[in-house]
Order: C-alpha cells, then sequence, then structure tokens
C-alpha cells in the first residue's frame, strides 16, 4: 500500500469511526477532554484498527510500516480534531515505547508494549525535579541499589497523568557522575512509598502531578537498557518526543491559522508557516530514506511551538469576548504558553541547535 492509499483508506475510516468521538478546538492538548474513559476507548480503537504503533514491530502488536505513515496519521487525525499521540495513553505511545523499543530488553518489550498500544496501562514520565527541570543532568532522585533491587527516594514533579498511570518512566541517580550516574528505571505506580499531589493548572485541570518517593523498591530487571545508560536512553526520548510534538504543532498551526478570519497582518505569520512546511519535507524526504530524525527534531518543536503561541496571541487580541470564549480561543492560548516549555523549552532548544548544528561554543 501505497502513502496516497494509505491516506485514503485513513480518511475513509475517520469518517466512518469518528462521528460519537469529541472533536477538539485546540487540538494538539487534550484540556478539552474530561472523559478519559472515552480517550482510553478512543486509543483501544485505534489500535484495533491497525492505526497507532504503526512503526512498531509487528511482534509487540504493531504494523511495522515506515516512519513516513506514521506521519500520515498524525496529519489526518489532527486535521480531523481528534486525539492522536497527545490522547491519555500519550507518555506511554511518545516517551515509555521509544525507550523500551531501542533500549529494552525482549521481556521488556513483549510484557509492556503490547498494553501500552491497548491503553491498558497508563504512564507517566518523571524526569523534571524542583531543581533539575532544563538541566535535566542535574536530577538528586537517588536509586540506591540493594541486592537485586534499588531503592529510590526523591521527588519529581510536572508528571502528566500521575495520577491515573500505571507506571513511571524514571530517570534516577545511581552514580556520582553527571551523565554515566543515571540509570532509566519502570516504576510499578501502585506499591507503597509513593505519593502522587496533583498541581492545579490555569487551564483549570490538574494533569500534571508532583511524585514523592519514599524507600520505593524497584527490581533491577525494572532498568531500560544497562545500569549508567540512564542519559542516553533519556536523549532518544526526548528525540522522539520533540519530532512528535513538532509535527502536532505544525498541523495545529496550519489549521488555527486558516481558522484566523478578517484579522490584518497575518502575512508574516503565513510566511513563517510556509518555511516551516518547507522544512518540514525536508525532513519526509530522510524519512522515505530511512534516516532517523536527530537535531531537526528540536528545531521543529522550537519554531512550530514559537509560532502556535503567536497564533493565539493574536487571536485573543483581536477577537471579542463572545468569541474567543466560544470558539475556545482562550483555551489554546493558555495552554500553548506550555508548550514553549515541556519537551524542551525554548533556550535549551536554541543552545542545542548552535551547539550540535552551528558548532558555538558551549
Amino acid at each position: 500500500m501505497n502513502e496516497d492509499e494509505f491516506r485514503q483508506r485513513l480518511r475513509e475510516w475517520i469518517e466512518k469511526n469518528s462521528k460519537d468521538v469529541p472533536k477538539g478546538k485546540i487540538l494538539f492538548e487534550t484540556v478539552e477532554f474530561d472523559n478519559y474513559n472515552l480517550l482510553r476507548e478512543w486509543q483501544r480503537k485505534l489500535y484495533n484498527a491497525g492505526y497507532l504503533g504503526i512503526t512498531w514491530p509487528k511482534e509487540y502488536g504493531g504494523q511495522g510500516l515506515d516512519p513516513i505513515y506514521e506521519v500520515i496519521a498524525y496529519e489526518e487525525f489532527i486535521r480531523a480534531g481528534l486525539p492522536y499521540g497527545r490522547s491519555l495513553g500519550s507518555i506511554g505511545l511518545m516517551v515509555a515505547a521509544p525507550a523500551i523499543l531501542k533500549h529494552g530488553n525482549e521481556d521488556q518489550k513483549r510484557k509492556y508494549l503490547p498494553r501500552i498500544l491497548k491503553a491498558e496501562d497508563i504512564w507517566c514520565q518523571g524526569f523534571s525535579e524542583p531543581q533539575a527541570g532544563s538541566d535535566l543532568a542535574s536530577i538528586k532522585t537517588r536509586a540506591e541499589e540493594k541486592g537485586e533491587y534499588f531503592v529510590v527516594n526523591g521527588q519529581k514533579i510536572w508528571s502528566s497523568y500521575a495520577h491515573l498511570a500505571n507506571y513511571m518512566i524514571l530517570l534516577a541517580r545511581t552514580g556520582e557522575d553527571r551523565y554515566n550516574g543515571l540509570t532509566m528505571l519502570i516504576v510499578d505506580m501502585k506499591q507503597e512509598g509513593i505519593k502522587v499531589s496533583p498541581i492545579h493548572q490555569m487551564t483549570g485541570k490538574s494533569d500534571f502531578n508532583t511524585v514523592y518517593f519514599n524507600n520505593v523498591k524497584v527490581p533491577k530487571e525494572n532498568v531500560i537498557g544497562k545500569i549508567g545508560d540512564g542519559w542516553k536512553v533519556a536523549m532518544t526520548v526526548l528525540n522522539h518526543e520533540r519530532f512528535t510534538l513538532g509535527i502536532t504543532m505544525l498541523f495545529t498551526s496550519k489549521i488555527a491559522l486558516e481558522r484566523l478570519k478578517d484579522i490584518s497582518g497575518l502575512e508574516e505569520l503565513r510566511d513563517d508557516l510556509e518555511g516551516l512546511e518547507t522544512f518540514y519535507r525536508r525532513l519526509l524526504v530522510k524519512l522515505r530514506k530511512g534516516e532517523d530524525v536527530d537535531v531537526e527534531g528540536a528545531i521543529l518543536k522550537l519554531v512550530s511551538s514559537e509560532l502556535l503561541q503567536k497564533i493565539y496571541e493574536i487571536a485573543v487580541s483581536n477577537y471579542d469576548l463572545e468569541t474567543i470564549m466560544k470558539e475556545k480561543w482562550y483555551l489554546g492560548m493558555l495552554a500553548s504558553r506550555g508548550r514553549t516549555i515541556a519537551g524542551g523549552t525554548s533556550e535549551i532548544l536554541r543552545n542545542l541547535i548552535g551547539e550540535r548544528v552551528l558548532k558555538l561554543p558551549k
């Protein structure tokens, strides 16, 4: 099946199967959807139709297709205003699964991956800490070896869906070296010693959480990769997350810009969008060649997140209050602020691009 056939078949499936699924107006965020059970059912429906895990090996529940087909799926579901990738299972799909697929052992792949696809397990992410956000390598949450298990003590923050999660993918310190002293662990969130405290957001929801660990036992079989390889695993996660976030925000920006009507001065935004789409098409060429997207994902995420934020700011600055509230422009504007922070702040991404692309000194 070629790309055009895949896209047409997907469009027909969406038309036939999405009538009872609430469609969002801000598209890139689940902030509009309060019914988590409905989101879970929707993810299972996508899985059963073969539209999740598109690039994953078939033995773990995937489709074994080239990455370009997953990109097409993102495009079409975003265009339809339907949750995809950023649904309730987003941390499992976008964070935990890429780490397990590339660095996990066979037992971990067979145990966790099919359940992630079917939304049988909800995952959260334990990376940031109150004193270690952008400087991720300075985390202090410690996992101390005790024979066949680790004992974890510390604190994580901004953990989406931790209040619902079955598992966390946790970056913890197992040694003193800044980078080689980090290890990635799979933590059962339902055990004793874990306290989850929701964080009230300005959007009115509490999807973020602070998570406290008090002598939490994690068996060594739950290490992803090797002890001391946590930074390498984290980079796999961040590269994948930034690319998929960038795709989502690119097409959200395109749709949101099309919705802006009777507002002058949009030419610069349209030029920015055209340039971003040209860059995106270059990435598609890499994917079709079977090449990995590396720092380009950071560029896509940086530019698309800032463009998205500008679009919502213009909307709330020009429309009347009734339109802003009815069309939920205010909600998009509030939620878009976090898009320049999550997955790496704009400042951190500029540093990364400067060092790795422009070869500027650190």
